[in-house]
């Protein structure tokens, strides 16, 4: 009889910025106020964004991190939590608890949720514990994971395929990786899990946008669509703060895949494939604080995707190895994600380095949903901080105002939907807003009512069944599929 496993200890902490709470990327560079939010109501706190801030940050991309620096913006993180729970059960409280948990065999799993994009840029798995002065990150059984706002996990399919497929895909369009020895790694760990990898089947080598999505969708046509996709490559830094993978292109040419690129491509199969692996450098590098696309990683997990693994630094070859072994031989399905996590963690900090902090799982708290039910992926813009906002600073605002909404529409072949008609269904009577959706798929909708209010919308292109939802105004994220009419 299969042993019970231990109740994990969980703590989610919601942040939204102050000012401009309804635009998670209305950032300035320079000290800002945040507002907590909790069952038990409201916290603030300031937050410096100083060039000792700044300069910390810089030191994390390093090859060799100074300790010290790290150290200090632990303890400047932990501070920040202090302030803004201390109205809440408070730090400490939370501190002592997570020990507790640890040191009786319990996992401890806190789930860091923003408004305010530019905080997915600061390392939270640094956060010091008064009492031990360790990082969050290096306690035994410890996990960070990252949520944004109001993102549902896609649907689980109405017939489940059976043992899940990992699928991998490599390029050296960057420079050389350990293709084989990833390959090695995945066939060792399938022969005793519960999933399946054919190295002679399974793997993309040279691996580009194209053959992706070309992958996938001759997978899904055969009835053996893929659960997990471990992508190895190289990552790089671009221009305007963003980060990037290194592919080959349709020639055989480097090409730098970016967020939206990468979300196009898998957005489709979200339904069936429930894991992503990046391993490469900067996949869960957030860029420079505030900006529009943040991480490959988030936006993978925007669409519903229901777990993303990923680098925030770079990543050495032999890290990469570890992880691969680490993390697959405990990986026996979807729902293993995060102990088989937590062991990868422990090897990478066995080696020394600073790989263990680098780990991210960008993940939603909420499990995924029988396809049966209706499914509302809802982008969930600033926590509720309107009103989190108004109860805690003192800034009261209850009158409507145009509120946006916005998002992305896409084919099957996961390639945006131009012209589709966007309606804004209100609960009055023939009332109505539409749009349509531009050569890149994208709508933008504006209406005067309550921020987050939830309504109703439709989308409809000739030759493609309708789409019909619900949403939060507010949301600039949206995300979703016209199926083909048969």
């Amino acid at each position: 009889m299969k042993p019970e496993e231990p109740t994990p200890y969980t703590l989610t902490i919601e942040i939204a910025r102050a000012e401009g709470a309804g635009d998670p990327h209305a950032f300035r560079c320079m000290r800002q106020d945040y507002v907590f939010r909790s069952a038990k109501g409201f916290g603030s706190a300031e937050f410096p964004w100083d060039e000792q801030v700044l300069g910390a940050m810089a030191q994390l991309l390093r090859p060799r991190p100074d300790s010290a620096a790290m150290q200090r913006l632990g303890e400047q993180l932990r501070t920040f939590l202090e302030q803004g729970l201390s109205t809440h059960e408070g730090w400490a409280h939370h501190e002592q608890a997570l020990l507790q948990a640890v040191e009786a065999g319990r996992p401890v799993y806190v789930t860091f949720r923003f408004g305010a994009a530019e905080l997915y840029s600061l390392p939270w798995e640094l956060v010091t514990l008064r009492t031990t002065g360790q990082h969050l990150g290096e306690i035994s059984g410890c996990l960070v994971q990252y949520e944004w706002p109001g993102v549902h996990p896609a649907p689980l399919p109405s017939r489940p395929p059976g043992p899940g497929r990992v699928l991998l895909g490599w390029s050296a369009a960057g420079g050389d990786v350990p293709w084989k020895e990833h390959r090695e790694a995945l066939a060792g760990a399938a022969s005793g899990n519960r999933y399946g990898f054919e190295p002679e089947k399974d793997v993309v080598a040279r691996l580009s946008l194209a053959s992706l999505e070309r992958t996938l969708r001759e997978a899904t046509a055969a009835g053996r669509p893929i659960t997990a996709l471990h992508l190895l490559c190289h990552g790089t830094q671009l221009a305007g703060g963003t980060s990037g993978l290194v592919w080959d292109d349709a020639g055989g040419e480097p090409e730098v895949v970016d967020t939206a690129a990468l979300r196009r491509v898998l957005a489709p199969y979200t339904g069936s494939l429930r894991l992503v692996v990046l391993c490469a450098c900067y996949g869960g590098h957030a860029g420079t604080p505030g900006n529009a696309l943040g991480s490959v990683a988030q936006g993978l997990h925007r669409v519903g995707l229901e777990a993303v693994v990923a680098s925030r630094l770079p990543l050495s070859v032999e890290g990469s190895v570890r992880l691969a072994e680490s993390f697959y031989g405990a990986w026996k399905g979807p729902g293993s994600v995060r102990p088989a996590l937590l062991e990868a963690r422990r090897a990478l900090m066995r080696a020394g380095g600073l790989e263990w902090a680098s780990l991210q799982l960008v993940s939603p708290t909420e499990p995924p949903r029988p396809a049966a039910r209706p499914w509302r992926r809802t982008v969930l813009m600033g926590l509720g901080a309107t009103a989190a906002v108004g109860l805690a600073i003192g800034v009261v605002s209850a009158l409507p105002r145009s509120q946006p909404l916005g998002g992305q529409v896409y084919d099957e072949d996961g390639q945006p939907v131009a012209d589709a008609r966007v309606t804004l269904l209100q609960s009055q009577p023939g009332a109505s807003v539409e749009t349509r959706t531009d050569a890149q798929g994208s709508f933008h909708l504006e209406l005067r009512a309550e921020h987050e209010a939830e309504v109703r919308f439709r989308v409809e292109k000739e030759g493609h069944v309708p789409y019909e939802g619900s949403a939060n105004l507010g949301n600039t994220g949206l995300g979703f599929t016209l199926e083909r009419a048969q």
